[in-house]
């Protein structure tokens, strides 16, 4: 009988496909499941001029890349390090203009990579996207005309990928990949070059996933090499396996602070890395709730509790990217006035997640085990944009008087002073009814006149919501601070200030506040949380105390 082909073969044999000059998708989210030995395979074998193409939000995977010169060019809407900073070498690259940076949001990304994996040659997306400065300064946005309306459209193209990489918890040895927990756009990413390189912790048998042929994520027509490699996520972390080695991660930032430090870093991090034992590091919690119960809310904690008032009942929203506030909030929500809310976690995308203890990432797994249903990024993107969501939830490095949102770089966008991490989900803002911002830090350098970039479209100022299709019962609705609550004047739409937390004053606000706030005569205090709302926070939802800790 005619035997099946193989696909398993060493990292080596498996990258050496890849020419220079290829436009390689890498898969993952943030720092968990991304193909890191296939990475340090790239670096190794010296691959050059790549163009790279990630997730909606990447982290090491593709700094390392740019740290050991193998990239030319990004096409990412998010690049950082989560809650350990942002990501050294794609910000030096940037600034330096070093590599280019395709300037995108997580619509471009989502429906461009969809186009492709469809043959399509663009995606038409709403007119109101066009409101984000994205669309400025990159011409791969275009006007277009819907042929069954007349209506003007925003045309992405196709994201044409040559090869994917990606890591999984198993494979077979015909290239039929599972993921553990969940896929994250490793499906998507997939599709978009049907040429896929695939790690994975394990290779079993054929007949042990044909027993569980609804858990593969990606079939083998699309897989050419299956590599098997223990501990290959690593330092990123593998659902099911291992958690993510912040350590680790850390150790390569401090590295890349000067450029010995950072190539003795890369002679030692390229090798391969056989990963002897699992993580041990998950987050365990030991109860201070005793300890902290009598304590006077925490800044994050009146900031969460904020967000837990702006949502009502039956709403739709999600949790992002270090978002933890938010999702103090929304569970806090659903435990008090409005427990048919429903909300979904990070990239996981674990839907009415029941939680104890904030995770050190929203991005993580934990979620996933105690969930009603696991909604995919792919489906999310969807949801967003099809208006799905009632509230959004959204921060940045800078915010106007107006509203408009900046998290892309502080200075002129071809010089910039400072690279941001990316547009990421904010260029999905006009998709949303009403969205509120929240802040850790509020002073003169967040809050300013104008933004250099306009990430999240506000208000306004002028009729350029009107231009791009904005209605104008739409876009920011309040912004919470470690300082003030404010909203919006509804005849001028420019930023009010509501109200003062207990123990600042007006005029300390005004005066980390780089514009003038609309204020009248009398600004009450914020409502404090309640007994019973710190009770549900430190006992129900944040027993670690991870939000007494976030805002010094």
């Amino acid at each position: 009988m005619v035997q099946r082909t193989s696909k398993i073969a060493s990292a080596e044999e498996a990258v050496a496909r890849i020419a220079d000059g290829s436009t390689v998708a890498v898969g993952g989210l943030s720092y968990y499941g991304a193909p890191m030995e296939l990475v340090r395979a790239l670096i190794r074998r010296k691959t050059r001029n790549l163009t790279l193409v990630t997730a909606a939000v990447t982290s090491i995977q593709a700094d390392l890349l740019i740290a050991a010169g193998c990239v030319r060019k990004i096409i990412s809407s998010y690049v950082a390090f989560e809650e350990m900073g942002l990501a050294p070498n794609f910000r030096r690259a940037a600034e330096k203009k070093q590599i280019e940076v395709v300037e995108i949001g997580e619509a471009f990304l989502a429906f461009g990579l969809k186009a492709a994996s469809s043959g399509a040659p663009f995606y038409a997306l709403p007119w109101s996207l066009a409101g984000s400065d994205c669309v400025r300064v990159n011409p791969l946005y275009q006007r277009g005309t819907d042929p069954f309306n007349g209506k003007d459209v925003l045309c992405v193209p196709a994201i044409a990928v040559d090869w994917t990489l990606l890591h999984v918890r198993r494979a077979d040895a015909y290239g039929n990949l599972q993921h553990e927990g969940t896929a994250f756009m490793d499906p998507l990413l997939a599709r978009a070059s049907r040429k896929v390189i695939a790690s994975c912790e394990e290779v079993v048998g054929a007949e042990e996933l044909r027993k569980d042929s609804g858990a593969t994520t990606v079939p083998a027509m699309l897989v050419r090499t299956v590599v098997e490699s223990r501990g290959a996520a690593w330092p990123t972390g593998s659902f099911g396996c291992y958690d993510v080695d912040r350590a680790e991660i850390m150790r390569y930032a401090k590295a890349s602070r000067n450029p010995a430090d950072l190539e003795a870093y890369l002679q030692e991090a390229i090798r391969p890395h056989p990963l002897a034992a699992e993580s041990a590091s998950k987050f365990s919690a030991s109860s201070v709730f005793a300890e902290r119960h009598l304590q006077p809310a925490s800044k994050a904690e009146i900031i969460a509790t904020e967000i837990s008032r702006s949502v009502h009942d039956g709403m739709f929203t999600g949790a992002g990217t270090g978002c933890w506030e938010v999702l103090a909030g929304l569970r806090l929500a659903q435990l008090t006035h409005a427990p048919n809310l429903c909300f979904t976690m990070g990239g996981a995308g674990a839907l009415n997640p029941r939680l104890l203890h904030l995770p050190p990432s929203l991005n993580g797994d934990e979620g996933l085990a105690n969930c009603e249903a696991r909604v995919g990024l792919e489906e999310l993107f969807d949801l967003e944009l099809g208006g799905a969501f009632d509230i959004m939830f959204v921060s940045g490095m800078q915010m106007d008087q107006y509203g408009n949102v900046n998290l892309v770089c502080l200075g002129p966008h071809d010089k910039p002073a400072f690279r941001g991490p990316g547009t990421v989900g904010l260029e999905f803002a006009p998709c949303v009814p009403r969205w509120v911002a929240f802040f850790r830090s509020h002073t003169k350098q967040v809050f300013v006149d104008k933004v250099d970039f306009v990430s999240g479209r506000g208000h306004g100022p002028g009729s350029l919501n009107q231009r791009v299709g904005m209605p104008d019962d739409r876009g920011p609705m309040l912004v919470i601070t470690n300082l003030a609550v404010m909203d919006f004047c509804p005849e001028t739409k420019r930023m009010r200030l509501k109200s003062v937390h207990p123990g600042c004053t007006v005029d300390q606000v005004k005066e980390n506040t780089g514009f003038e706030l609309v204020t009248s005569a009398k600004v009450p205090d914020t409502v404090l949380p309640t007994h019973a709302e710190l009770l549900l926070l430190r006992n129900e939802i944040d027993r670690g105390g991870r939000l007494a800790s976030l805002i010094p």
